[in-house]
């Protein structure tokens, strides 16, 4: 049997210590904690995000309000960092179109550097919103009045809609998991 060169050997165990590495960093990026799936995490964005220039895939930035326990085991401290990416942006336009901005959490950066992911707590989200359009009130399209509605019409192509903000130190809630099993944990209607 041929002896391999002590280049081959070389290369073949550096890829070894590289495909061992990679398979720690793949388990630290994924942290799975001791608690209850459904606990409700209470966080606070760190960011302004605006429909009028938000993109899809931008990152934002959240953080936990309080320190997260199991018994006397804090799991997730206070201010535990978070991101999250912005999913659909739409800017306020033309014919009184509201400005649409949906916020989706990611993970929490845990202190070993490990993520967690997360999922919104849909029950009480304010990430999920669209902007007030303030036209002229939407009854006046429903009087048959002749001239109304083409008022209306007139009013609505020039005018545009509201932006939504989502501002810094805004709160709302996630799931310490993003397991699918948290689909239990939003309260959906029965049908």
């Amino acid at each position: 049997m041929p002896r391999k060169s002590p280049v081959v050997m070389r290369v073949s165990s550096l890829i070894l210590a590289l495909l061992f590495a990679a398979a720690l960093c793949v388990r630290a990026s994924a942290t799975t904690l001791d608690v209850n799936p459904c606990t409700v995490v209470g966080v606070e964005m760190l960011d302004d995000v605006d429909s009028s220039s938000a993109l899809p895939g931008d990152f934002f930035r959240f953080q936990t309000i309080n320190a997260v326990t199991r018994g006397n085991t804090i799991v997730i401290p206070a201010r535990t960092l978070g991101y999250g990416v912005v999913a659909i942006a739409s800017p306020a336009g033309r014919g009184g179109r509201a400005g649409t901005l949906v916020l989706e959490p990611r993970y929490f950066v845990m202190p070993d550097g490990s993520h967690v992911g997360v999922v919104l707590n849909h029950n009480t989200s304010s990430l999920v919103r669209s902007g007030r359009t303030d036209n002229v009130p939407g009854y006046l399209g429903a009087i048959p009045v002749p001239g109304v509605g083409a008022a209306v019409g007139i009013f609505n192509f020039f005018h545009n809609g509201k932006n939504i903000e989502v501002k810094r130190g805004t709160v709302f809630t996630v799931f310490p998991s993003d397991d699918p099993k948290t689909e239990r944990c939003q309260q959906h209607p029965e049908y």
